[in-house]
């Protein structure tokens, strides 16, 4: 299991390092809570385009619970299948399973 630091971002348009995540928003998903990030792994050398793309992750299915620090914690996991499958944790921390 690996863990990677994240950034909370205020905008869609901000999130531009491994990591980052917007949200949740509303807007661009028909009313439907959703949060927005790159993977944590989305800057590799070699990643293909599914990896560097900004993914995003709907409530429900998905819990979305805002944390006493301002952070996110996403749950059920998050599997951006084939690239990255885990969690966003409390503390705007990235773990992999």
């Amino acid at each position: 299991m690996s863990t990677t630091p994240g950034r909370r971002v205020g905008s869609i348009a901000e999130i531009t390092q491994p990591g980052d995540y917007y949200g949740p928003d509303s807007d661009y998903t028909g009313g439907t809570p959703a949060v927005f990030f790159l993977l944590p792994n989305a800057r590799e050398e070699g990643a293909p385009p599914g990896q560097r793309s900004v993914h995003h992750v709907c409530s429900p299915p998905h819990t979305l619970r805002e944390c006493p620090d301002g952070s996110l914690e996403i749950r059920a996991s998050i599997g951006a299948m084939p690239f990255w499958h885990g969690y966003l944790d409390e503390g705007n921390i990235w773990r992999q399973v």
